[in-house]
């Protein structure tokens, strides 16, 4: 039985890894005879990466474009690729070739044996010593504490069954944390250890504030932890405070003058407080910004063109596309 694997690439300035990325994926799936692949590029760049991807499909029609009308988030790039997949499986990878494209036979396998999602589990690739600790911590807290268990040290690549495509395309949600949200139906799971390559060209787009960014919208959107913290912190400091209040009235009724006139505590106090109570204000606030955002229910993205599909894709409501281009 041939199988269909759609492979989906956001690309945000990655014009030098276009051809290089579909070379070696055309390599793998020429070994691969019961296995035929489409390549859908995700892009908003601002580079030529969407003249050379048309330039690849010029060549193989195998190779698809979905252009967005502006920079909505990899996470979105993603959904908009994933919404146009046809595949019996969908991969998710970078285009950077971090996420080797040899890598994609050992999901098949996982994927075939009845896993109807195959992860990557490797390492940060950063060379930034304080990276790689953030991003070891951050997994493990989240595994600890999100609604559902999240692998450590897992990324986007990976590779989904149809089930789970079908899921991931009736979501509506703005924020979007792909690696909990294929996990939240409990679908069967299985992963695979590989060792992280060298980008190969260019210069990374996913710095240290963009990751970031990814990691608070995992905790916020897979974890009530914040508000526990909140909640938490905001007993403990009146309890804090109560117990002060007495043991200074105490103080004072043994010894009047124990205390001078007291202004840096005072100037310290206020200082502190005010810095807890912002930080909770801030907590709550992430909440209702997401909030704001669902309710609002404008589309998740929006779509330029798009090339080499033949075939009209239905997104719903929240899901739009302004213009279709076939070659």
């Amino acid at each position: 039985m041939m199988n269909l694997i759609s492979i989906v690439v956001p690309t945000h300035n990655e014009a030098l890894n276009v051809e290089p990325l579909y070379l070696r994926i055309a390599e793998v799936f020429e070994g691969m005879l019961d296995c035929d692949f489409e390549l859908i590029f995700a892009d908003d760049s601002t580079d030529d990466t969407p003249e050379r991807v048309a330039a690849l499909n010029t060549y193989d029609a195998r190779v698809k474009l979905v252009r967005l009308s502006r920079r909505f988030g990899q996470a979105i790039a993603i959904t908009a690729g994933i919404d146009r997949a046809r595949g019996d499986a969908v991969v998710l990878m970078d285009a950077d070739l971090q996420d080797p494209p040899e890598s994609i036979p050992a999901l098949i396998d996982r994927w075939r044996e009845g896993n109807e999602i195959v992860y990557v589990q490797r390492a940060s690739g950063s060379t930034y010593a304080l990276y790689r600790v953030f991003a070891f911590i951050f997994y493990r807290l989240l595994r600890k504490f999100a609604s559902v268990e999240i692998p450590v040290d897992a990324g986007e690549f990976r590779l989904l069954d149809r089930k789970v495509v079908g899921y991931l395309q009736k979501l509506t949600e703005h924020t979007r944390y792909l690696r909990g949200l294929t996990l939240l139906p409990g679908f069967r799971q299985a992963g695979i250890q590989i060792s992280r390559a060298e980008r190969v060209q260019g210069a990374t787009n996913y710095n240290f504030t963009r990751s970031l960014l990814v990691a608070i919208d995992g905790i916020f959107s897979f974890s009530i932890l914040p508000l526990r913290i909140a909640t938490f912190l905001g007993f403990a400091m009146t309890l804090v405070s109560m117990a002060l209040g007495g043991a200074y009235m105490v103080w004072r009724l043994l010894d009047p003058a124990i205390f001078g006139p007291g202004w840096p505590s005072i100037f310290i106090s206020m200082f502190f407080l005010g810095g807890l109570q912002l930080i909770v204000l801030g907590i709550l606030g992430e909440y209702v910004a997401r909030i704001f955002t669902e309710v609002q229910n404008r589309p998740v993205y929006w779509v330029d063109y798009q090339l080499g599909f033949t075939e009209t894709v239905d997104l719903g409501v929240s899901h739009l596309t302004a213009k279709a281009v076939g070659l």
